[in-house]
């Protein structure tokens, strides 16, 4: 086992152990008691800070996402026009979640749907959701194209429920990003902007 600094933060320990685990052995067969011999810690500390493993699995989802939005928000910020705001953060979203290995199989692998569900029923999704689509929404607002019957939660959850679909099972007619924005403008825009 890695040897930790006495400095270290605990949370910090186990989250990198808990991540570590996951890449090498899965989600799906990670448990605290693997974590917490990869964090060599006690399993009463493991549960002093993380009370069940999907309090831990949310957690390092929440980092990796953090990481994730920040790209994805910089790469946006070249962007003014609502509808292509959301039609680029879809498409970029599509770009990195495949390449950091957690997203990828929390959202893009038919493996672990336990995992895609305990994080949908986390509040991540929705904080993460909301304070992205918050500069659309704020501008389309402004603008006052912002469809009147879409509540926040509502758009998260569409723009989450395509993004997870076309991770899990990508179309057989879009072959192209270029494809995909014409199809994402024409079917995800209308339902979010007026």
């Amino acid at each position: 086992m890695p040897s930790k600094p006495r400095h270290q933060d605990p949370e910090e320990i186990i989250l990198a152990a808990a991540r570590r685990c996951y890449l090498k052995d899965g989600i799906r067969n990670t448990g605290m008691r693997e974590v917490a011999q990869a964090a060599d810690v006690a399993r009463s500390t493991l549960y002093r800070y993380y009370p069940s493993r999907d309090d831990v699995l949310v957690a390092v989802v929440k980092r990796e996402m953090e990481a994730a939005n920040t790209v994805i928000r910089r790469k946006l910020q070249r962007y003014d026009n609502p509808a292509d705001i959301v039609v680029e953060g879809l498409l970029l979203a599509l770009q990195e979640i495949p390449r950091r290995p957690i997203l990828q199989a929390v959202f893009a692998s038919e493996d672990d749907s336990r995992a895609r569900r305990v994080i949908w029923e986390s509040d991540i999704i929705v904080q993460f959701g909301e304070r992205l689509l918050q500069h659309v929404m704020q501008p389309a607002q402004e603008l006052g194209i912002l469809q009147d019957r879409v509540r926040p939660e509502i758009m998260v959850e569409w723009v989450y429920r395509t993004l997870i679909s076309l991770l899990t099972l990508p179309s057989n007619w879009t072959r192209s990003n270029q494809e995909l924005r014409v199809m994402l403008h024409a079917l995800l825009v209308p339902v979010l902007l007026r």
